[in-house]
């Protein structure tokens, strides 16, 4: 009866630590999705701050034009 437990304890564990590990490398494809998210926005951010910038200096050549 003990061996059948301690088997069934251990079966448990191994499985416990196959959903950690799964866990743990699904974070890491999260975070990393996340990162080159955040690049692409900051990348975006810039390009449209760029284009803004323009356009401003192309609005203040005409009325002083």
């Amino acid at each position: 009866m003990m061996d059948e437990e301690l088997t069934q304890l251990e079966q448990r564990v191994h499985q416990l630590l196959a959903a950690y590990r799964q866990a743990r490398s699904e974070q890491r494809r999260a975070e990393a999705e996340r990162d080159r998210l955040l690049e692409a926005n900051n990348e975006l951010r810039e390009r449209i701050e760029r284009i803004v910038a323009r356009i401003r200096a192309l609005e203040l050549e005409q009325s002083d034009g």
